[in-house]
Order: structure tokens, then sequence, then C-alpha cells
């Protein structure tokens, strides 16, 4: 009894030890060479054990290897793969290796990415794992939704209804004396309900038009000199082919335009009270030695701080490789041309031609 306990844990430790060297902390993973031999014999590697896992089907030669990896510890070298291949001509299970196939005409046209890992040793390499997409990649689509509110072109002609319904709304609602008018539109969003439902935001700036003489925005009306802003936003529910009036509710608050106007370098808001500064106050030589000054700065170039350069040192690795084959596809044969439009008579025969000279 003593002994089988021994020896069972004997074996444990000895498990323990093989994935302590196996599992130990790896280096960084730096690069490496797409192109180099010892790559090419590892993926070689990786490919025969995939096609020994199928089952049916072709075989899958490589393509393109696209990236590959290795970090190092005491006990070997993990390498990790990227790369592409295509199924070929070659069955599974059949004589040939997969370095001895074609690819296949009438296969995907796609290359498929495949992912390995392969450990290193003295001993040789052994791969870990293999993984490829097999299926397409499936690029998912939104569906559209009906019901749901879509964003329309702002210069569209369905907005102006809604839009001269909301402004009419906005002037009722307000206390000024003079009239709102339109400014400009910001975004615009059209529901299907029991009709079209507008979600609109919109900018107003105030008019000439008193609304003692203007009952609404007219041709006449353009913006004040000292215009006073509002943004609003309104919900409106139209159905045109019900003849009734829009519905629907607008609120507006004050609204402040700032222009983003790009300032000139070196300006600042003490520039206009340097300038109102009289030259006159200023002794003749000292004026002449300022203006000198101003001379020398415009002419020397600006000074500017150079950047740090990369201390990283690119090294070409050749990623991807290049193909191992040219892939031709298959393509249907066109079909021979009925085109007889070409005269086929023979020289020294009269034509029509001929009797216009």
């Amino acid at each position: 009894m003593l002994r089988a306990r021994l020896s069972m844990l004997t074996a444990c430790l000895g498990c323990l030890l093989w994935a302590s060297g196996r599992g130990q902390e790896v280096q960084q993973q730096t690069r490496v060479s797409c192109d180099d031999k010892g790559i090419e014999e590892l993926v070689d590697a990786a490919l025969v054990k995939l096609n020994g896992m199928l089952k049916s089907g072709n075989q899958y030669a490589l393509y393109q290897i696209l990236e590959v990896k290795k970090a190092e510890n005491e006990s070997g070298t993990e390498v990790s793969l990227h790369f592409t291949s295509m199924q070929s001509d070659c069955p599974i299970g059949g004589d040939k290796a997969w370095r001895d196939c074609e690819y296949f005409k009438f296969g995907p046209h796609k290359p498929m990415s495949c992912k390995a890992k392969v450990f290193v040793t003295e001993g040789g390499a052994e791969v870990i794992f293999v993984d490829c997409a097999f299926e397409p990649e499936v690029t998912p689509e939104k569906a559209r939704c009906l019901g749901c509110p879509e964003n329309i072109d702002l210069a569209s002609e369905d907005l102006k209804d809604p839009l001269s319904f909301s402004v009419g709304q906005a002037n009722n609602a307000h206390n000024e004396v003079f009239l709102f008018m339109l400014k400009n539109v910001v975004s615009a969003s059209r529901q299907v309900v029991a009709g079209f439902r507008y979600r609109l935001k919109f900018n107003m700036h105030s008019s000439n038009c008193t609304k003692e003489e203007f009952k609404e925005v007219t041709d006449a009306c353009h913006p004040d000199e000292k215009p006073t802003y509002v943004k609003c936003n309104s919900t409106i529910d139209v159905a045109p082919w019900r003849h009734t009036v829009p519905e629907g509710s607008v609120n507006c608050e004050p609204g402040l335009f700032i222009r983003n106007r790009r300032r000139p370098p070196g300006w600042t808001p003490l520039r206009t009270a340097v300038k109102e500064s009289s030259e006159e106050e200023q002794d003749p030589a000292q004026a002449t030695e300022t203006v000198a000054a101003n001379q020398e700065m415009t002419a020397a170039p600006p000074t500017t701080t150079p950047m740090p350069q990369s201390t990283t040192t690119e090294t070409t690795l050749n990623c991807p490789s290049k193909p191992w084959k040219q892939f031709v596809p298959w393509t249907p044969p066109t079909a021979p041309s009925t085109d007889i439009s070409s005269s086929l008579q023979p020289d020294g025969v009269f034509s029509d031609l001929d009797l216009l000279g």
C-alpha cells in the first residue's frame, strides 16, 4: 500500500516538473522573419496536423505566412504562427501531402486565416494547437427597423411644413415684440406612426418684423442688425392625406452663437491696447530700435523644437511572405462572338459606295 502511494506521488511529481518546465514564465515575444526556412518547416508541421484532424473534404495548403513571434524560456522556444491557407485539390487521406498539391480551382477564392503554436526544443518541434476559421467571416448587417425614427436630409422638401409650423408655434409662445425667423436646421428625423412624426432641432434669430405688423414670417422679414438667438426642439405630427393641421409642441431657450474664427499667431486680448499706445510718446532713438527689432523678428524664421527621433530600429522581416503558389480560380468559358458586321467581300468586288464616285 505504501509502495503504491509512493509510486503515485512520484508520478504526480514528475507531471508537475514537466508542467513547470513547459509552463514557466516566458520572455517577451519577438518577431521573426516570415521567409525563414525554419519557420516554413513549423508551418508545414501545423498544416500536417490540421489535415490529419479533418475527416472529409480536401487538404489545405499554405498560401501566405503573415506574422511570426517567438518567446524563449529555459526549456525551449514557443513560436506563434499566423498564416493563411487555401483548399487544395488533394483529398483527405490520399497518398499526396499538401506540398505536392495544387490549389483547388473550384474552391473558395479567399484564403482562410489560421493560427498555430509550436513548442521547439532540441529534440524537435511539437504543435501545441492549430486553429483555422473554416467558416467564412460573417459581417452583421443592421436590419431596417420599421417604425423607428430615421434621420432625413436637412434640405428635404418634406421638412417645409413641419418647420413652418414649428416656427409659427415658437413665435406664438414667446413674449417678444418681434418675430423669430429660421436660421438653420441642426437635425431632423421622421418616424412612421399614425402619420409622420418629425423631431427637429433648429436655431432661430430675431427679425425686423414685429408681431403688430406681421402675423407670420414673410419674405419681407430679414435678420435684425443685432439679432437675438434661440435654439429650439420640436415634435410635430403630420398626416398629409388627412388634410388636417399639424399637431405638436415646440420648446425654445436662449442660444448664443460663437463664431469659431481662427486667431492669427501671437494674438492676445491685449493687442488692441498695445496698438493704442502712441509712438509719439517714445523717444526717436527708442522708436528706431523698436522698428529695427520688429523687422528682425519678422525676417527671422520661427524656431521649432526638434522632435526626438524614434530609437526603434526597423528591421525587414519580409512579412507577409510571398504566396506559396499563384492561385488561378476557374472562370467559365466565354461564348464565341457572333458579330458578323465586318464585310467579307473579296477585293475587286463592286459595292454601292463605288457608284457614288
